[in-house]
């Protein structure tokens, strides 16, 4: 069986192609997953992005040390570098955007991660910017247990854009603060969701500060990425 599921798609297309995927995962699968989620003491604090923890392949032994101890993350992190997962990407866009993907991209010329990534319900938060310009996809997961998290408290993932019109194009992936944008629509965060989308010039996306009287909540998803030639 897949683990993906690529049917329960809803999209929006200005001012960029955006995918907001329900169901993304097989749910017992899924359901594994969101209680094995690392715990906050293996994420480094990266407040230049926000206010957000991040676990990366970058941490070396600390990430890997945590997938290869769970044989569901193993699972996961086998299949996020297989071709057949990067193959279903690109058909599943291909079919629906023809959006910042050239003729000649094939799945074996991509390179696939995740990352960890969790914000804290002091003001956790992710600045305004477009994304690295050696990425192609990005795919961000909830990774939150059933009744876990209301999506009345925030957290989704907004599609953003700048209130000076000549900082819209962003291809290099500067970072601006949220007074300088104004949302455009966020999508909710809800268990087993995911917002995908191909990188642009355009591809403005944030999440704005969460703040809750209950301080022991995070906000946890994983972001899967595919990049053009070797491991960024």
């Amino acid at each position: 069986m897949r683990i993906f599921n690529w049917e329960n798609v809803s999209v929006r297309h200005e001012p960029f192609t955006v995918f907001y995927i329900r169901d993304l995962l097989w749910p017992p699968f899924y359901r594994e997953l969101a209680e094995t989620f690392p715990l906050l003491s293996d994420f480094r604090h990266r407040e230049t992005l926000g206010n957000k923890y991040l676990l990366t392949e970058a941490e070396g032994e600390r990430y890997y040390d945590f997938v290869n101890a769970y044989p569901p993350w193993r699972r996961f992190h086998a299949e996020i570098k297989s071709i057949d997962f990067k193959e279903q990407v690109l058909s599943f866009l291909r079919s629906n955007t023809t959006e910042g993907l050239r003729d000649s991209d094939s799945a074996g010329g991509f390179t696939s991660q995740f990352e960890f990534s969790v914000l804290p319900t002091n003001g956790g938060s992710q600045r305004p910017h477009t994304d690295s310009p050696r990425k192609v996809v990005t795919l961000v997961l909830s990774l939150m247990k059933e009744g876990e998290w209301n999506p009345d408290w925030g957290g989704g993932t907004s599609i953003c854009t700048p209130k000076d019109n000549a900082l819209r194009s962003n291809y290099s992936n500067q970072y601006l603060d949220f007074a300088d944008v104004e949302v455009i629509d966020t999508f909710p965060f809800m268990p087993n969701a995911g917002v995908m989308f191909v990188k642009t010039d355009v591809s403005w996306h944030c999440v704005t500060p969460i703040t809750l009287p209950d301080q022991t909540l995070i906000r946890k998803t994983v972001a899967i990425s595919l990049y053009h030639g070797e491991e960024a």
